[in-house]
């Protein structure tokens, strides 16, 4: 029986050859990339890179400078323009007396109070209520 199928013994007696192998199919909308697209990816991988390092330069020599206190002209101007922006008025009222002002001589509207005292509509309300049951008893 070896001989009819062109085998030796030993070959009929662990199998024989092993059968070939099909290609494995690669599903029909993959394809392996071209050359351009290849090179492509490598060069956007390698402008990563390249991005990233001189990022890192960057942020190194910035620290550098910092360290050597290059920038603390521009800080000064930075901190000085803050403190122009922000002004403190120190004659300003406290927030709940000027509402109690308020509430005792004008008619204005207690959302009026509201947006010149910079209090939320409930504390202005128990205040005004507070008002009447202090000024009936």
């Amino acid at each position: 029986m070896a001989k009819a199928r062109g085998m030796t013994l030993h070959e009929a007696a662990t199998g024989g050859p092993a059968p070939e192998r099909p290609e494995p199919m690669r599903p029909r909308g993959a394809r392996t990339p071209s050359g351009q697209a290849r090179g492509m990816a490598r060069a956007a991988q390698m402008m990563d890179g390249w991005i990233r390092n001189d990022k890192a330069r960057r942020d190194a020599a910035m620290e550098e400078a910092r360290a050597r206190g290059l920038d603390a002209e521009e800080r000064r101007k930075e901190a000085a323009e803050i403190n122009r922006r922000i002004r403190r008025n120190n004659r300003k009222r406290d927030p709940k007396s000027h509402a109690r002002v308020l509430l005792a001589e004008t008619s204005l509207p207690l959302e009026e109070i509201c947006s010149l005292t910079g209090l939320d509509i409930y504390e202005v309300v128990g205040m005004k209520l507070k008002m009447r049951a202090s000024g009936a008893g």
